[in-house]
């Protein structure tokens, strides 16, 4: 029997990065989930608990760009199936540009775009060839084309990563992988509000069908958690 396949999911330990975590153990997944601070994330440790030899929980700051790489280079020595990378912040609450300070513009654009970028990339070299996938929780309000204004510096920070993402697909395509920037749809969590439609639970089982549609297909795509694909 092979063994299971892999995933590692940085920013698990709330919201819809804990929703992909649930999921995956349940459809076969082994999972390394990832948190600022793995003492305090409790329902990991439940998780974790739920599925024993299937859930590791390491620490990783996406913004600490030294622990970043020591992550990265911890998993130099295994072989990954598919990388999740969530996490995100709203911004500054006035979220339009003609307020915004240069402090919260680089704040926003470093957790937003830079930080999943510079993981991807450090990460990629231990993905499976030929049918391993990197994922992007990315967002239809990264979509130029379908702006339909507001929310100036989120939008702008999710554009941001749809970019990055596109540049580091020729890497990634010359190692047969697939790349995803996906739309969770509009989420009840702390970020989306009580008035989202979409539970966590039900965005989190259409990601990961996703993700296990996607695999192997060796392509970039911008679609959603049903599978719509959008303009860039």
């Amino acid at each position: 029997m092979a063994d299971p396949s892999l995933a590692v999911i940085a920013g698990a330990n709330r919201g819809i990065g804990l929703g992909v975590v649930k999921e995956m153990p349940r459809r076969g997944w082994n999972v390394i989930a990832t948190a600022r601070r793995p003492a305090e994330a409790t329902a990991l440790a439940v998780l974790a608990e739920a599925h024993p030899g299937r859930l590791e929980v390491l620490a990783l700051d996406l913004n600490n760009v030294t622990q970043l790489d020591a992550f990265a280079d911890a998993m130099k020595t295994r072989t990954l199936d598919a990388v999740l990378i969530n996490g995100g912040v709203a911004g500054p609450g006035h979220r339009g540009a003609t307020a915004a300070t240069e402090a919260e513009i680089g704040a926003l654009m470093f957790t937003n775009a830079i930080a999943p970028i510079r993981l991807a990339r450090a990460l990629a070299g231990a993905v499976r060839r030929g049918s391993g996938v990197i994922r992007f929780t990315s967002s239809v309000m990264g979509s130029v084309a379908l702006n339909a204004g507001g929310h100036e510096l989120y939008r702008a920070s999710k554009a941001a990563l749809n970019s990055l993402s596109r540049g580091l697909w020729p890497e990634l395509r010359g190692r047969g992988l697939t790349l995803l920037s996906l739309h969770p749809g509009w989420v009840r969590t702390d970020m989306g509000g009580s008035a989202a439609p979409v539970s966590v639970g039900e965005s989190a089982r259409g990601m990961v069908t996703m993700l296990e549609r996607e695999r192997g297909k060796r392509r970039h795509a911008f679609i959603d958690y049903q599978g719509a694909e959008f303009a860039w």
